[in-house]
Order: structure tokens, then C-alpha cells, then sequence
């Protein structure tokens, strides 16, 4: 039977029914301490304050409470070792069956911009953890609650148990303790961390994650997987809103990382619309006044690897695109993402069961945001750690020949570029410019050489009818050879960026002015392996 229960909360939320419930259904003497003590006894609640109970005031501004081994001998103290209750009768310490505690927000006060340091230092709990940690190890004994969602539950628990929990029930609520412990703790030192700024690969990696969901699979069948958040992180993929369709499979995960991370790269003025597949786009197109053209030129690229892909907007999907994909094209799409939908879209793409439809208001305006923590990528034991490529794609304009590139001929050298960063390296891209807009033609990706890459791109825009007389096209690393600026040249382009650096430079500058096509190099490679 549980007699005493000690509660000490920052989140009051329900506490005064819980407790009110426990004093009396139950019987369950109350221990409190400052503001819960208060708020209880306004309420009508009979509550032995602790500074009474350990005859040891509070001190140093509340700082010092429950540090007291009334309070932690009554929790640790273990209920069948003869020694620990002779002890107990010894010091006066009675048994504390039960703690009701949860613990400052340190996180929700370090998440606001240019936080005092004195104000995040005294959101560290130092009595909350220590009770809740100290009743978690003794769990064979003593019921610690550590969140107001574990009310409900408890209080059912009791009336079905005589007054009592089970071990299986305060097992499971240790093991909460202590996660939640495991994340309190490293937002701590990471946020420590975070103010040594000659740090920004620490020695030692804190992270936490809690799972979102259970993926159908992994990235094959036979696989298991689940989708997990990074506790520390603003803003996510969890943030998303599903609107319809299956549940996101591990592949889809993936790929939707990939396109928005696309989107967050292109232009946000205008109609951006992006088709991936296996994380690598195989159409993309901007243009100034029409979603719809927008689409359709994105799809005219490679229409036939657009088949299961994932399709990306960055504006209010439109009806009329939406009509476009589903009964004008009646082609298959796993999913497709858009800050807001048009309702009248949303009843057209529904007529699919099983497209997802994924929701993201607001979030292309947040870029800074997503890419606030470091990029993790697991290895067999180990895990790489590398800032995000989110800074600019040009660190430097810089044209290597006599043919100089115009404004609409540099937009669209700087967007096939971009393009080339989110398809796996090596890769290439042939873009054209037209009257309100530009957009790809051909996408090569994934080569072992950079020649091959850029005869791929043009094969994939020749088999799909694009013309590529006066196009351009960009790469995601320099030329070791002229071979590739040949091949693109032959095939039509006028314009080529990359990133330059190969100690052959000399060598492709000098073909690329033979061939009378303009190169530059803009001092930023792009790799996505």
C-alpha cells in the first residue's frame, strides 16, 4: 500500500485532481514543498510542507528543498533489507512510497534567443532529478511519476490494485526517469557546449532522440525501421502534417529530406517545382508566374523516372497542377509535399489512396532553423559528424573564358548547379533558360567518372526529346580532363560552372576557349555521397 507520497512539480498541470484523488480515495499522506505546497493547500488540500517534516528550512532561494536524508532515505531506503529499516527506525526516517515530481524546463528556457547564462543556470533542476532518480532506482518499492500524462493511468492502477501499484508499472516508469534524465542532462552540456565556440566537434556526442513512428519497413522488406526526432532540434521532418495517404516508409523519409532540402535551396519567390527519385532530382524547373508550367516543365525532364517519385512545390499546391498530375497524366506519386494546399487540389489528389500528402506552412521561410544542428550519418560502430552544406553554392564568379555569360545565362548556371548538389555525386546537369522561367533537361548522377556523368545527362535529354543548342550545364566538381567540357559542348551547351581546382585546369580552360563556350568556375564543390 502506498501511505506517503512526496509531490514537487514545476508542471501543474492536473496535479490538483491527481493529489485531491490520492488524499481522498486513498488515504496517501502529501508531502510538498514551495509553490506545489501552496497551491494544494489553497485548494483545500491537507499538505505536510518538507521544511516541517525535515525541521531543515529552504535555502538559498529555493535552491535547497528535498537535499535532506529524510527525504532521500525515504525514498532509497530498501523495504526488505533488515539493516536499512532498522536505520530508518534509527533516524526517524519514515518510507516515501511515492514521488511526484517533474523537473524545470531547461530546454524551453535555452530555446529563446540570447538567454542570460545566470537565467539558464538556475533552470537546472538539482532536487528534481535527484528524487526522481532515487525513486527510479528503487522501483521494487516506490512509484515515481515524472509527467502529468501518467495520471490518468496511476490513479486506475490504484483502484484496481487495493491502493497499489504493479512492479511491471514502476519498472516501465523508472525507465522513463531515467531517459528523461538522459535527455535533460545532455541538453545541459550541449548547450555548455555550445558557448565554447572553439568546440564545434566536441570530444564527447550527446544526442537524443525519441521515435515518431514505426516505419512499414526499412529500405528493403526485411527490414525494421522507425522514424526518430532529434530532441534538441527546432525544427524537423516530425513537423511535418500528413494530410492522407500510408503511413512514410524509411525510402520516403528519405527522399522528402531530399527535396526539401532542395526546396530550401531554390528560389522562394517563384513557382519552384521539384520531382526526386532515390533521393536524386530527375526534374526540376522555376518559373516567375505559373505553378502549372512550373510542373510541367520539372516532369517534361525525365517523365518516365518521375513514376513513384516524390514531388515538391514551394508554394499553395493549385488545383489546376493537381488535375495535371492525377487525371491529365494519371502518373503514380509516392509522395508530394507543399507549405498549403487549395482545397479543391486536395479533393483531386485524395482520389489516390495511397499518395501521401505531406504539409509544411511556413517552413521554407525557416531555413536557418533546419540546419541550426550538425549532419549525422552512421558508419558499422560510429556515427560521421560534418556541418550541413547550406551556405551559399558561388563563393566566387570567376569566368575562366573570352565568352562571357549574360544574366539569364548565369540564373541558369547557378540553378543546374543546384540542382547537381542534391543529385549524388559525380553529376551533371543541362538546364535551359525560356521566357518565364528555367529548368532542367537532362540529370546525370551517381557516375564513377565525371565524363560519363555528363554523356548520361545528355543521353536522358535526348532520349526524352530536349534539344541542348544553347543550354547550360553544371557540375558538382571540377574537370580532371577536358573530355567532359567536349562532350558537353558537342552536345549543344554554351555555358559550363563548376567549381574548379584540378590540376589540369590550365588544360580544360584552354579546350573550353577552343570550343568557344564560356567557363566558370565558382570556388564551391558540391558532392552529396
Amino acid at each position: 500500500m502506498i501511505k506517503r507520497a512526496l509531490v514537487s512539480v514545476f508542471n501543474k498541470t492536473g496535479v490538483l485532481n491527481f493529489v485531491k484523488t490520492l488524499q481522498d480515495e486513498f488515504g496517501i499522506e502529501i508531502l510538498s514543498t514551495g509553490g506545489t505546497a501552496k497551491l494544494l493547500q489553497e485548494n483545500g488540500i491537507e499538505v505536510i510542507q518538507v521544511s516541517d517534516y525535515t525541521k531543515s528550512p529552504e535555502v538559498f532561494s529555493g535552491r535547497v528543498k528535498t537535499l535532506h536524508p529524510r527525504i532521500e532515505g525515504g525514498i532509497l531506503m530498501r523495504r526488505d533489507n533488515e539493516s536499512d529499516l532498522k536505520e530508518a527506525v534509527e533516524n526517524n526516517i519514515p518510507p516515501i512510497d511515492m514521488v511526484v515530481c517533474n523537473l524545470y524546463p531547461f530546454t524551453n528556457v535555452i530555446s529563446k534567443p540570447d538567454v542570460p547564462l545566470e537565467t539558464a543556470l538556475e533552470m537546472i533542476d538539482i532536487g528534481g532529478p535527484t528524487m526522481i532518480r532515487a525513486a527510479a532506482k528503487t522501483f521494487p518499492f516506490v512509484t515515481v511519476i515524472s509527467d502529468p500524462s501518467q495520471f490518468e493511468m496511476i490513479l486506475q492502477e490504484l483502484r484496481e490494485n487495493h491502493g497499489q501499484t504493479t512492479l511491471k508499472t514502476r519498472e516501465a516508469l523508472a525507465v522513463t526517469v531515467f531517459q528523461k534524465m538522459a535527455f535533460y542532462d545532455s541538453a545541459i552540456a550541449n548547450y555548455l557546449i555550445s558557448r565554447q565556440h572553439k568546440q564545434p566537434l566536441p570530444e564527447i556526442l550527446i544526442r537524443q532522440y525519441q521515435k515518431i513512428q514505426d516505419c512499414r519497413y526499412g529500405e528493403n522488406w526485411d527490414q525494421k525501421a522507425a522514424f526518430y526526432r532529434d530532441m534538441e532540434a527546432v525544427l524537423g521532418l516530425s513537423d511535418f502534417k500528413q494530410l492522407h495517404g500510408k503511413e512514410l516508409s524509411f525510402n520516403n523519409f528519405l527522399d522528402v529530406d531530399s527535396c526539401v532540402q532542395m526546396l530550401l535551396d531554390l528560389d522562394t519567390k517563384h513557382f519552384v517545382t521539384a520531382i526526386l527519385k532515390h533521393t536524386t532530382p530527375n526534374g526540376v524547373a522555376i518559373d516567375y508566374e505559373s505553378q502549372l508550367e512550373s510542373c510541367k516543365r520539372a516532369f517534361s525532364c525525365d517523365p518516365m523516372s518521375a513514376f513513384g517519385g516524390v514531388w515538391g512545390f514551394n508554394k499553395k499546391l493549385e488545383k489546376s497542377v493537381a488535375d495535371y498530375i492525377i487525371n491529365e497524366k494519371k502518373i503514380f506519386v509516392e509522395v508530394i509535399i507543399a507549405p498549403e494546399y487549395e482545397e479543391s487540389a486536395l479533393s483531386i489528389l485524395k482520389t489516390k489512396e495511397n499518395i501521401r500528402i505531406l504539409e509544411f506552412p511556413g517552413f521554407l521561410d525557416r531555413r536557418d532553423e533546419f540546419y541550426a544542428r550538425p549532419e549525422l550519418r552512421s558508419t558499422l560502430g560510429g556515427v560521421l559528424m560534418q556541418d550541413y552544406d547550406s551556405g551559399p553554392v558561388i563563393k566566387e564568379w570567376d569566368e575562366k573564358t573570352s565568352r562571357k555569360t549574360d544574366e539569364r545565362e548565369k540564373e541558369a548556371l547557378i540553378f543546374a548547379y543546384k540542382v547537381t548538389k542534391w543529385a549524388k555525386s559525380n553529376s551533371a546537369a543541362f538546364a535551359k533558360e525560356y521566357e518565364t522561367g528555367v529548368y532542367t533537361l537532362g540529370i546525370g548522377a551517381g557516375q564513377q567518372s565525371r565524363v560519363h556523368v555528363v554523356k548520361l545527362a545528355i543521353q536522358k535529354a535526348h532520349e526524352f526529346g530536349h534539344d541542348l543548342k544553347n543550354s547550360v550545364m553544371g557540375t558538382d566538381s571540377f574537370f580532371p580532363f577536358p573530355d567532359g567540357p567536349e562532350a558537353a559542348a558537342k552536345a549543344g551547351a554554351k555555358a559550363i560552372l563548376t567549381v574548379g581546382g584540378s590540376i589540369r585546369d590550365d588544360v580544360v580552360i584552354q579546350r573550353a576557349e577552343e570550343l568557344g563556350i564560356s567557363l566558370v568556375f565558382c570556388g564551391k564543390r558540391v558532392f552529396r555521397h
